[in-house]
């Protein structure tokens, strides 16, 4: 039997990831982090670009659709990958710099954001990008530093790692917004 790596969603639902599906992002990031800044860099526009196309065509009515009650809308999952973002690049600034860096990946919809429109929230992942960016950017190329602060499914984690995480944490978000889209109540 394949084992699997579980921990809870960002509602407190149990998640479990196959073993298999865990070593492959892990291996993933591994490749990714050998790469040079630049490179990157270029993931994190990636990221960033997967997110807004996933946005192309969201009113602010639809950004408020919900699945379903335990399930997030739009607007939910852009607070969360704010949220996400920001203390994503505070890890990788750290972690750059040779500090001690504390992950905080449980990053739920911030409520008191809960009244932003679509627009405001945009702006606040684009601002979440760009912090991202420029951590990303202060990682010296070479040899990852050392320091290695856990994350809950891929384990131990270096800045550039990290910095290839965005674009598996962003691709996961950008695909949950289609698939609210997707859904056959979605607002059209």
């Amino acid at each position: 039997m394949e084992s699997e790596h579980s921990m809870q969603d960002h509602q407190g639902n149990p998640v479990a990831l196959p073993e298999d599906a865990r070593q492959q992002v892990v291996s993933y990031l591994k490749h990714q982090a050998s790469k040079s800044t630049a490179d990157l860099l270029a993931l994190v526009e990636r990221a960033a670009g997967g997110i807004e196309q996933s946005l192309a065509g969201v009113s602010e009515s639809q950004a408020r659709f919900r699945p379903s009650p335990d399930e997030w809308s739009v607007a939910d999952v852009l607070r969360h990958v704010d949220a996400a973002m920001r203390s994503t690049s505070r890890i990788i600034k750290a972690l750059a710099t040779g500090e001690e860096a504390h992950p905080d990946m449980d990053a739920p919809p911030v409520l008191e954001d809960a009244g932003k429109t679509l627009a405001e929230l945009r702006n606040g992942v684009a601002e979440s990008y760009d912090e991202v960016r420029a951590a990303v950017a202060a990682i010296p190329d070479g040899p990852a530093a050392e320091a290695t602060p856990r994350h809950p499914f891929f384990g131990d984690l270096n800045c550039k790692e990290w910095a290839a995480f965005v674009y598996v944490h962003s691709r996961d978000h950008a695909n949950q917004i289609e698939k609210v889209k997707a859904h056959p109540g979605f607002p059209r």
